[in-house]
């Protein structure tokens, strides 16, 4: 693979959606990497105009070029999703690891009193404050954590108030599924098979959180349950932020973004005022009265058209989902 390093392209606009609704930047970002410090393991700055990716993996160029290539245009991608949002002038940090091992050894040093919960994570990665802490798990999966913590840290990075963490998760996850063009990155924010498929099982199993119950939970109050418990929290997450995002022909999502902009901007309708600024207790018990509010209906109205929603996801959308032929 080609190294971009400083006389790449600057990143341009996002290309136009193609006939397959995939999107993504249309030239490749500046890429600068350079080693740091002489301690073991080797420890590699990987810098691009919004992020600086330390990692431990120095041995795979054409995957670093790769990852910077991918939070550039997953960068792009937040934007388009929360428009209003203007990007500060530093960049984030982001921390890649060889091995859960090494991961391990950062989070039981850098978490304090949260490693316990952290170290519960079996694949994956979590966001604190503005950076997120990652560890190779292959390619494929190693991209996926990457844009899913992008938007967490995001988020954390430009938005004054605090998003119901449900929603934030499920607006996560529909970055998860990247592909490639050459040496860019794509998504669709309709697919996403492993949820698919996760909420199918879910369904099956008669899992599934009711939404009132949903829409009051975190990703910390469900990580230590049973694996079919966790694969319904965040493929529900998913389903309900494509819901808003496309369901009803699009029905609701001048009020997602209009929700996106007052959390950007720290004037959040919430009657609790929780979710106004970050650094506030969360009170679930505010959830519920914002949706509504934004959304124009009681949240029973809303399960209505989401249970409709997954039940199409889950079982006519599955092949299609997995792009498989006949679908």
């Amino acid at each position: 693979m080609l190294w971009t390093g400083l006389l790449a392209l600057a990143l341009g606009a996002c290309a136009g959606a193609d006939s397959t609704g995939w999107d993504g930047p249309k030239m490749l970002a500046t890429v600068n990497v350079a080693d740091v410090g002489n301690a073991a393991p080797k420890l590699k700055l990987i810098t691009t105009q919004h992020y600086k990716i330390f990692s431990t993996i120095d041995d795979r160029p054409d995957l670093l070029d790769r990852m910077a290539q991918l939070m550039e245009g997953a960068f792009v991608a937040y934007q388009q999703m929360a428009p209003q949002v203007v990007p500060t002038d530093y960049p984030m940090q982001c921390y890649l690891f060889a091995n859960r091992v090494q991961w391990s050894q950062f989070t039981r040093a850098h978490t304090g009193q949260d490693a316990p919960v952290y170290l519960q994570i079996t694949r994956g990665g979590y966001t604190i404050h503005d950076w997120y802490v990652a560890y190779f798990i292959g390619d494929i999966g190693t991209y996926s954590v990457a844009a899913h913590e992008g938007w967490h840290q995001f988020v954390a990075r430009h938005f004054r108030g605090r998003l119901p963490p449900f929603l934030e998760e499920g607006l996560a996850c529909m970055f998860e599924n990247v592909e490639w063009v050459g040496d860019l990155p794509r998504w669709n924010l309709s697919r996403n098979p492993s949820r698919a498929l996760s909420l199918r099982r879910a369904l099956d199993a008669r899992e599934l959180f009711p939404l009132a119950k949903l829409v009051t939970l975190h990703a910390g109050q469900v990580v230590g349950l049973a694996n079919i418990r966790v694969e319904a929290f965040y493929s529900q997450d998913w389903a309900f932020a494509r819901y808003l995002w496309e369901g009803d022909k699009g029905k609701y999502r001048p009020a997602l973004q209009r929700l996106l902009a007052d959390t950007a901007a720290g004037t959040t309708y919430d009657p609790t005022g929780s979710h106004r600024y970050p650094y506030l207790g969360w009170n679930p018990a505010g959830v519920r009265p914002m949706l509504e509010h934004y959304l124009g209906e009681d949240l029973s109205v809303t399960e209505q058209g989401y249970n409709r929603f997954i039940q199409k996801i889950a079982y006519e959308e599955l092949n299609e989902q997995f792009e498989l032929p006949g679908s």
